[in-house]
Formats: C-alpha cells, structure tokens, sequence
C-alpha cells in the first residue's frame, strides 16, 4: 500500500490563505472605519472646546480674537482692528491656539481654518445694535439655502483629506479642493457649507470638511450673562 501524503497540496494552502485573506479583510475594514470615525470625533471636541474658549475671550476680554495669518499661533492684530480684514470685514487665517490656550491641530495634524467677523473682534467691545453682514453657513456652494446667516465666527477642519488645510508641524499649504463646496471653504469670502461627507465619486462631489460657528445671539446672550452687554 502506497504511504499517504502529510501536508497541504498547493490548491488546499491557496485555497486556505484565500479564506484568509477574506478574513482578514473582514477585520481591517471595520477598524479602519472605527478609527476614522473616531478621528472626527475628536476634532469635533476639540472644536466645541475651541468655541467655548472664544466665548471666554470674549466675555473676558469684550471682543473675539482676530485670525491667525502667519501660522504662530497668535491672532495678528494692528491697532484696534484685525491685521487682515476681506472685502466684507472679515477675519481670514487659521485659529489663534496660542492666544486661546488651545490645541494646535485636527486629528490629522492640520491647523483649524478660523473666520471671524471683523466688527466683534476690534479692540473696542461691540454693542448689541452690532447688526453687520455676518457669517453664512450653507449646505451647498452658491448659498440657494442656509443653515445660518446670523454667524460671527467659523471653525473648520478639512477632514482627512486635508484639502486646503495648513499642515501644522511646517506650516506647508496642502493642495487646493477640486470640488465645490470644499473651495467654498478656502475662498476667504463670508460664505461656508457645512453638509454630510462624500467620497470622491459622487455627484455632489468629494466633501469631508467639519465645520462648527458661533452665532450672534449666543455670543450676545454669553456677554449679558457677563456683564459685557449691554
């Protein structure tokens, strides 16, 4: 009688690294989810912390900080005015951590984009009959429906993409966002869209920004509750 062969054949090893690999895929793409999920997680956190902090400053000081526009950390101020306003009186650079006490970056290491409203960041306390041309969130470029029109300060993390963010470790400018709505954020204008995630191949194109504001009235109430209004 011929001696039975011990082993695996080659199509059952194939077979099993198949089964494998099947498993293992199984595994991965769950985690990687899980930690990307939680990656937005705490650059939400770390945002509703960053607005509590501009609501302090504001109480404490009677205005909001200006932007940062030279990537150190500190809001860049000349006189009584932001160094830097656009065309509608706005703030354009990256969240002033430094000045706030805060952390320095998202979850993947970029800096927060920051707008502010020039009239509640000069150096002289703002009123309640302040009533310029705020902040607009919306849900898609062009603005034909808003979530706000009443903000006077955007915070925004460009996602794991990374698309038009500042890379915080050199301060390196990372490429400009193909789509639109991700370009309604980097534009430096009083317009911003906050809507649900997107791959690259949608119809709505890619979208991965977070986006959280500070609207008037809360900034109003914080400051009466202070003593800071009226």
């Amino acid at each position: 009688m011929p001696r039975r062969q011990l082993g695996f054949s080659f199509l059952e090893l194939a077979v099993a690294m198949f089964i494998l690999t099947l498993l293992l895929g199984s595994i991965l793409v769950p985690l990687a989810t899980q930690v990307e999920q939680r990656q937005i997680s705490e650059s939400q956190r770390t945002m509703e912390q960053a607005r509590d902090a501009l609501l302090g400053h504001a109480m404490a000081f009677g205005y909001l900080p200006c932007a940062d526009t030279n990537n150190d950390g500190l809001e860049n101020v000349t006189g009584n005015v932001c160094s830097s306003l656009s065309g509608d009186g706005i703030s354009h650079g990256t969240l002033p951590w430094r000045t706030l006490g805060l952390a320095a970056a998202d979850s993947w290491g970029n800096r927060f984009r920051y707008a502010v409203h020039g009239d509640y960041a000069r150096r002289t306390s703002f009123t309640l009959g302040t009533n310029t041309s705020n902040l607009r969130v919306c849900e898609a470029a062009g603005c034909a429906s808003d979530l706000t029109s009443t903000a006077v300060a955007v915070l925004i993390s460009h996602g794991k993409n990374g698309y038009g963010a500042t890379n915080s470790a050199g301060g390196t400018v990372y490429a400009a966002p193909t789509s639109a709505d991700e370009q309604e954020n980097t534009d430096a204008d009083r317009d911003f869209i906050s809507r649900v995630a997107t791959a690259s191949g949608a119809a709505a194109g890619e979208f991965d920004d977070i986006l959280i504001w500070l609207p008037r009235y809360i900034l109003f109430n914080r400051m009466v509750t202070a003593g800071r209004l009226p």
